[in-house]
């Protein structure tokens, strides 16, 4: 079992998965990160060179890997990493899965300082909104959904986990 964390970008997952592996003492993988490293190249090069499409395949190839490990990890999915069905199955079967949620209107106050982004670079603020939409769908399919707001603590979360996992 690994513990993923999705959401859209920008909501902290690399961060809050970095603190929450350090509290938990366990292995931290960043999928874009673990991508870039294996591809050679940055997201934004595979997404301009290379389209979405193959994107995807590199990235469920990555998450195949990483899952298989036999350490008990938490993992930073991407903003679109569950929108492709197998993958989705892969993350959520025999794994814990959290929603890290912002609503849209904190998410768009946040894009201006999101440098990099292949979807900003190449979308308007209407065409974010809707994929978001769209993949807060496939968010929703996760075991538990966190609130990403001044109250969070990732000490709580830990917690929180601490007690569904009897560590």
């Amino acid at each position: 079992m690994n513990i993923f964390l999705t959401g859209f970008m920008g909501v902290g997952k690399t961060t809050i998965g970095l603190h929450l592996s350090e509290i938990l003492e366990l292995d931290f993988f960043d999928l874009d990160q673990e991508i870039t490293n294996q591809a050679g190249k940055s997201i934004t090069e595979l997404f301009d060179k290379n389209g979405e499409e193959y994107y995807r395949v590199i990235e469920k190839d990555t998450l195949i890997k990483l899952n298989t490990k036999k350490n008990l990890s938490v993992i930073a999915l991407g903003g679109g990493t569950l929108t492709d069905q197998e993958t989705c199955n892969l993350v959520l079967q025999n794994n814990l899965c959290i929603y890290l949620y912002k609503s849209w209107e904190e998410i768009e106050k946040s894009l201006p300082k999101l440098e990099n982004r292949p979807l900003i670079n190449q979308n308007s603020i209407a065409e974010l909104r809707a994929i978001f939409n769209k993949r807060s769908l496939y968010y929703e399919q996760s075991q538990l959904k966190m609130p990403i707001n001044a109250v969070f603590k990732t000490q709580k979360l830990a917690n929180y986990l601490k007690l569904l996992t009897n560590r």
